[in-house]
């Protein structure tokens, strides 16, 4: 089920879109201010519905933030209806923008139409994705359940090496000859072994038991796809 995270510091309009949510089949989250937020933030969200007045801080700059450093599409649900609020959320990263007070069954048609969007422009956006782990090209981040994961250089080149031959087994061989490291130094065996070790302490659920970097005992290693 898709989770969804609701931001909004209205605790009746909070519940009341948590219970239909819930029973359109989604998963939601509740959060009354950005700091409630930020904690759900690696909790594999889908999308955010994102109230722009909050106790804590600015809706806007939120927005903003999600859009520059996850890939979580954000729906913005405001009073402020004037065009100048709608064209800065727009413009800040929002991906819609909704005025209260709104139709549920509406909201959720939205919901359900920028979900759709959004994965059918992944394989278009420079990106590549294996399980809960993403890898955008064109910016060279990366991203696990939507949170930004901080690699070193050889552990992104060999993470992009092994999603751009998802589900192919890599030798050691064909690694150790793309490897090398901030110096321009040649990685070796030793290296390769540790350099695995930590890649899959930073994007696996279980490092000790991997389901996206797989060992391929007496050959090499493969990305796989998984759900969980």
């Amino acid at each position: 089920m898709d989770k969804i995270l609701v931001v909004e510091d209205n605790m009746e309009l909070s519940d009341t879109l948590c219970r239909n949510l819930q029973a359109e089949g989604f998963t939601p989250y509740a959060a009354l201010s950005l700091a409630q937020a930020r904690k759900y933030l690696d909790s594999g969200i889908d999308l955010c519905l994102l109230d722009i007045n909050l106790p804590d801080g600015d809706g806007f700059a939120f927005c903003r933030s999600l859009s520059e450093n996850t890939a979580i599409p954000v729906i913005l649900l405001t009073v402020r209806d004037g065009a100048q609020d709608m064209v800065r959320g727009l413009s800040i990263g929002a991906d819609d923008y909704v005025v209260k007070p709104f139709r549920m069954d509406v909201l959720v048609s939205r919901i359900r139409a920028l979900l759709r969007r959004v994965r059918n422009r992944r394989p278009e956006d420079g990106s590549l994705y294996c399980g809960d782990v993403c890898i955008n090209k064109k910016t060279s981040k990366v991203y696990k359940k939507d949170c930004p994961v901080e690699l070193t250089p050889n552990e992104y080149q060999l993470l992009l090496l092994l999603l751009e031959h998802k589900n192919q087994t890599i030798t050691r061989e064909q690694i150790l000859e793309k490897l090398w490291d901030v110096d321009g130094n040649y990685v070796n065996d030793n290296t390769l072994t540790t350099l695995v070790k930590r890649l899959r302490q930073k994007v696996e659920d279980h490092p000790q038991m991997p389901k996206i970097l797989l060992t391929v005992r007496g050959f090499g290693y493969k990305a796989v796809d998984y759900e969980g």
